[in-house]
Protein backbone atom coordinates (compact mmCIF):
# COMPACT_ATOMS: atom_id res chain seq x y z
CA UNK A 1 0.00 0.00 0.00
CA UNK A 2 3.21 2.78 0.70
CA UNK A 3 4.24 2.04 -2.66
CA UNK A 4 0.95 2.08 -4.39
CA UNK A 5 0.33 5.74 -1.93
CA UNK A 6 3.10 6.73 -2.49
CA UNK A 7 2.82 6.68 -6.70
CA UNK A 8 -0.48 8.15 -6.47
CA UNK A 9 0.42 11.16 -4.44
CA UNK A 10 3.03 11.96 -6.79
CA UNK A 11 1.69 11.05 -9.95
CA UNK A 12 -1.98 12.42 -8.90
CA UNK A 13 -1.51 15.58 -6.79
CA UNK A 14 2.21 16.82 -6.32
CA UNK A 15 2.78 16.20 -10.11
CA UNK A 16 0.14 18.33 -11.86
CA UNK A 17 0.04 20.75 -8.56
CA UNK A 18 3.82 21.41 -9.03
CA UNK A 19 3.79 22.41 -13.02
CA UNK A 20 1.35 25.40 -11.26
CA UNK A 21 4.56 26.48 -9.55
CA UNK A 22 7.33 29.11 -10.59
CA UNK A 23 10.52 27.65 -12.29
CA UNK A 24 12.45 28.65 -9.62
CA UNK A 25 9.90 27.11 -6.55
CA UNK A 26 10.10 23.91 -9.10
CA UNK A 27 13.98 23.45 -9.10
CA UNK A 28 13.85 23.62 -5.22
CA UNK A 29 11.46 21.23 -4.98
CA UNK A 30 12.95 18.86 -7.58
CA UNK A 31 16.25 19.43 -5.96
CA UNK A 32 14.92 19.36 -2.26
CA UNK A 33 12.01 17.05 -2.00
CA UNK A 34 11.91 14.48 -4.79
CA UNK A 35 14.85 12.86 -3.62
CA UNK A 36 13.02 12.04 -0.43
CA UNK A 37 9.95 10.54 -2.34
CA UNK A 38 11.78 8.80 -4.66
CA UNK A 39 13.76 7.26 -1.51
CA UNK A 40 10.46 6.52 0.21
CA UNK A 41 8.67 4.49 -2.71
CA UNK A 42 12.17 3.11 -3.53
CA UNK A 43 11.99 1.33 0.35
CA UNK A 44 8.10 1.06 -0.06
CA UNK A 45 8.93 -1.09 -3.25
CA UNK A 46 11.53 -3.22 -1.61
CA UNK A 47 9.65 -4.10 1.24
CA UNK A 48 6.43 -5.43 -0.94
CA UNK A 49 8.39 -8.07 -2.40
CA UNK A 50 9.96 -9.10 0.37
CA UNK A 51 6.66 -9.39 2.47
CA UNK A 52 4.85 -10.48 -0.48
CA UNK A 53 7.45 -13.38 -0.63
CA UNK A 54 7.16 -14.34 2.85
CA UNK A 55 3.66 -14.23 2.78
CA UNK A 56 3.06 -16.46 0.12
CA UNK A 57 5.84 -18.35 1.37
CA UNK A 58 4.11 -18.74 4.80
CA UNK A 59 0.52 -19.17 3.40
CA UNK A 60 1.49 -21.89 0.68
CA UNK A 61 3.26 -23.69 3.91
CA UNK A 62 6.46 -23.32 1.05
CA UNK A 63 4.87 -25.46 -0.83
CA UNK A 64 4.78 -22.93 -4.27
CA UNK A 65 3.27 -25.74 -6.76
CA UNK A 66 -0.50 -24.89 -5.81
CA UNK A 67 0.09 -20.88 -7.12
CA UNK A 68 0.01 -22.71 -10.89
CA UNK A 69 -2.98 -25.35 -10.01
CA UNK A 70 -5.62 -23.65 -8.82
CA UNK A 71 -7.76 -20.93 -9.60
CA UNK A 72 -6.64 -18.19 -6.67
CA UNK A 73 -2.82 -19.69 -6.62
CA UNK A 74 -3.31 -18.90 -11.09
CA UNK A 75 -4.64 -15.14 -9.80
CA UNK A 76 -2.00 -14.62 -7.11
CA UNK A 77 0.65 -15.70 -9.45
CA UNK A 78 -0.51 -12.94 -12.49
CA UNK A 79 -0.67 -10.63 -9.66
CA UNK A 80 2.63 -11.56 -9.17
CA UNK A 81 4.08 -11.16 -12.68
CA UNK A 82 2.16 -8.14 -13.15
CA UNK A 83 4.09 -6.45 -10.30
CA UNK A 84 7.53 -7.48 -11.48
CA UNK A 85 6.33 -5.64 -14.78
CA UNK A 86 6.10 -2.52 -12.62
CA UNK A 87 9.45 -3.28 -10.77
CA UNK A 88 10.86 -3.19 -14.43
CA UNK A 89 9.28 0.07 -15.31
CA UNK A 90 10.04 1.44 -12.15
CA UNK A 91 13.69 0.20 -12.48
CA UNK A 92 14.27 0.96 -16.39
CA UNK A 93 12.30 3.91 -16.20
CA UNK A 94 10.77 6.11 -13.81
CA UNK A 95 13.34 6.07 -11.17
CA UNK A 96 16.11 6.97 -13.78
CA UNK A 97 13.82 9.94 -15.07
CA UNK A 98 13.41 11.17 -11.57
CA UNK A 99 17.15 11.02 -10.71
CA UNK A 100 18.14 12.91 -13.82
CA UNK A 101 15.74 15.18 -13.04
CA UNK A 102 17.02 15.66 -9.66
CA UNK A 103 20.49 15.77 -11.06
CA UNK A 104 19.54 18.39 -13.66
CA UNK A 105 17.54 20.24 -10.82
CA UNK A 106 20.42 20.38 -8.82
CA UNK A 107 22.55 21.51 -11.37
CA UNK A 108 20.64 24.84 -12.69
CA UNK A 109 20.35 25.86 -8.94
CA UNK A 110 24.26 25.17 -7.93
CA UNK A 111 25.48 26.99 -11.38
CA UNK A 112 22.94 29.85 -10.95
CA UNK A 113 21.31 29.51 -14.13
CA UNK A 114 17.87 30.97 -14.22
CA UNK A 115 16.15 28.71 -16.96
CA UNK A 116 16.13 24.67 -16.57
CA UNK A 117 17.48 22.63 -19.56
CA UNK A 118 15.29 21.31 -22.63
CA UNK A 119 16.09 18.19 -21.86
CA UNK A 120 14.76 18.37 -18.29
CA UNK A 121 10.78 18.97 -19.17
CA UNK A 122 11.50 15.21 -21.33
CA UNK A 123 12.83 13.22 -18.03
CA UNK A 124 9.90 14.77 -16.00
CA UNK A 125 7.69 13.85 -18.94
CA UNK A 126 9.14 10.08 -19.04
CA UNK A 127 8.77 9.87 -14.79
CA UNK A 128 5.06 10.94 -15.52
CA UNK A 129 4.40 8.31 -17.65
CA UNK A 130 6.16 5.24 -16.12
CA UNK A 131 4.31 6.57 -12.37
CA UNK A 132 0.89 6.92 -14.44
CA UNK A 133 1.75 3.16 -15.99
CA UNK A 134 3.01 2.09 -12.91
CA UNK A 135 -0.08 3.00 -10.30
CA UNK A 136 -2.99 1.59 -12.62
CA UNK A 137 -0.64 -1.34 -12.77
CA UNK A 138 -0.81 -1.48 -8.78
CA UNK A 139 -4.38 -0.74 -8.70
CA UNK A 140 -4.82 -4.18 -11.15
CA UNK A 141 -2.24 -6.12 -9.08
CA UNK A 142 -4.13 -4.67 -5.79
CA UNK A 143 -6.78 -5.89 -7.18
CA UNK A 144 -5.96 -9.07 -8.01
CA UNK A 145 -4.65 -9.86 -4.93
CA UNK A 146 -8.04 -8.60 -3.04
CA UNK A 147 -10.03 -11.12 -5.34
CA UNK A 148 -7.70 -14.01 -4.47
CA UNK A 149 -8.17 -13.29 -1.33
CA UNK A 150 -11.99 -13.88 -0.90
CA UNK A 151 -11.36 -16.86 -3.84
CA UNK A 152 -14.02 -15.71 -6.26
CA UNK A 153 -12.32 -18.32 -9.10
Amino acid sequence: MGWLGGGILTTFVLGPNLMKLAPPSRLEFNAKVLPRILRFVQIALGTTLLFGILLLYEYFDGDFSSLFKTGQGMELSAGVILALVVVAVAMGVTFPSFRKVIQMSNGVIQGGQQAPPPDMMKYGRRARIGSLIGVVLLLVVLAMMVSAGFGFF
